[in-house]
């Protein structure tokens, strides 16, 4: 039975010396039997005919034992050992069992291979789905502006400060997002937005660092945590960075450095993990060229700069943007609002101050106030077409001055309104009351 079984068999006494032998045993180690019989097994290890035996190690612990057994032959022979103990309770005998696991080894080795191969294939699928899913929030089929997108998705991957400047309303808030969601630290933390125009100038430092309690008059009895502590492990979206104050520009500067951040009226330095994206719709190069910002803040916030092209230099993208618009408000509305061929051209010749964000609230401003099904050229508000451009009148009908300046008026704040993100940032930049600005603006849709 022993000679003719599968595996290979062993049997040695106490002091390694084998004393029987299988024909597979020839066939497993590759060693000749006849050469084997009666040798000491720790005679062999010496001589380096094996790298190791279970029975060595069953000499060595007094108890059964399993070792892999690389061969000269370049095969891997899983082996165990089992002692048996005579009435002297000394190892008598010593029962091994080998058996050839190269095959499975390879077997073992490829599948992990193959599971590797899998994942990897999985992740790459998952990239390209999320990549893919983030590039359809920009609708857009200008080539500067694909390449802009690829951009921003190669960087989620690194952990560059990254200043994205453009013109307000060309979408900088949706490529911060993009940058966090496409950044490993979408699984680690949040993206958290700070405009540091709409805070006020006196309250924003406590906003970013936060405060200890008692820092000052009407601060919290526990103190409060800074925006920058609140981002850790994520991402910090600084918009508006060009209004800055000088002063907090110094602060900022040093927690880029020091990646510590010490809140209003403490003195230990907090650690914080953030990556810092900006964004602004001023020249910065101009500010720190007159002194209202600072130019070692500027290159540490520049490493890689990201300019979005304004609406009017991609302006085949207008079409696909108006027909995603409409799309969506249609939807919302329950309408089904089309534009004429005409009107679309007209809107394509438009130059868009407001950008994308105007006309993102044209489409949903002539959703929810027009009754026709289709919108022509003559229904547009005059403000969008090139008929308003000069406000050219005819001999016939030439209005007062006191008209002309109101129908400006009227333009100014349509204009205002559609560029800025609420009224109360329109009637701050016409330097208007917000009950004002709604007046005027009533009277000048009534008029369009």
């Amino acid at each position: 039975m022993i000679d003719n079984s599968y595996d290979a068999v062993c049997i040695a006494d106490g002091s390694s010396r084998m004393l029987l032998l299988n024909r597979a045993f020839e066939k497993v180690m590759g060693l000749a039997i006849k050469d084997l019989i009666g040798k000491r097994i720790l005679d062999l290890l010496a001589l380096g005919l094996t790298d190791t035996a279970a029975t060595v190690k069953v000499l060595e612990t007094g108890r059964q034992a399993t070792v892999t057994i690389n061969t000269r032959a370049g095969r891997q022979v899983l082996s165990t050992g089992v002692p048996v103990y005579g009435d002297d309770q000394k190892i008598h005998r010593i029962f091994c069992n080998l058996r050839d696991v190269t095959d499975l080894v390879h077997l073992r080795e490829q599948y992990n291979a193959s599971q590797c191969l899998a994942s990897r294939y999985l992740m790459e699928l998952q990239e390209f789905k999320s990549s893919e899913a983030m590039r359809s929030r920009i609708m857009t089929r200008n080539k500067t502006m694909q390449q802009l997108i690829d951009l921003v998705l190669r960087m989620g991957q690194v952990e560059s400060s990254l200043l994205i400047s453009g013109e307000s309303g060309v979408g900088k808030d949706l490529l911060a997002k993009m940058v966090h969601e496409a950044s490993p630290r979408a699984e680690t933390g949040s993206l958290v937005k700070v405009s540091c125009a709409s805070i006020p100038e006196s309250l924003l430092e406590s906003e970013l660092f936060g405060y200890e309690a008692g820092a000052f008059t009407g601060a919290r009895t526990g103190g409060k945590v800074g925006y920058f502590e609140i981002a850790d492990k994520g991402t910090l979206f600084l918009d508006e960075i060009g209004d800055l104050p000088l002063a907090l520009q110094i602060k900022l500067l040093t927690v880029l450095q020091d990646r510590t951040v010490v809140r209003v009226g403490g003195t230990d330095p907090i650690p914080i993990d953030i990556r810092i994206v900006a964004a602004t719709n001023r020249d910065l190069e101009g500010l720190v060229h007159d002194g209202r910002f600072r130019e070692d803040l500027y290159y540490r916030l520049n490493v890689v700069p990201i300019k979005v092209p304004p609406l009017r230099e991609r302006s085949n993208d207008i079409p696909f943007l108006v027909a995603h618009f409409l799309g969506r408000f249609n939807h919302k509305y329950k309408r089904n609002l089309l534009l004429a061929k005409d009107s679309i051209e007209a809107l394509c010749q438009y130059q868009w101050p407001g950008n994308v964000r105007e006309l993102e609230n044209l489409i949903e401003r002539l959703v929810v106030t027009t009754q026709r099904e289709v919108m022509e050229l003559d229904h547009l508000p005059p403000h969008y077409t090139n008929k308003c451009q000069g406000r050219m009148y005819k001999s016939s009908d030439f209005p007062s001055l006191k008209t002309a300046v109101h129908d400006l008026e009227n333009d100014l704040v349509i204009q205002a309104v559609a560029m800025c993100r609420s009224r109360e940032e329109a009637a701050s930049r016409l330097g208007l009351s917000l009950s004002s600005l709604t007046r005027r603006l009533r009277r000048a849709q009534g008029r369009s």
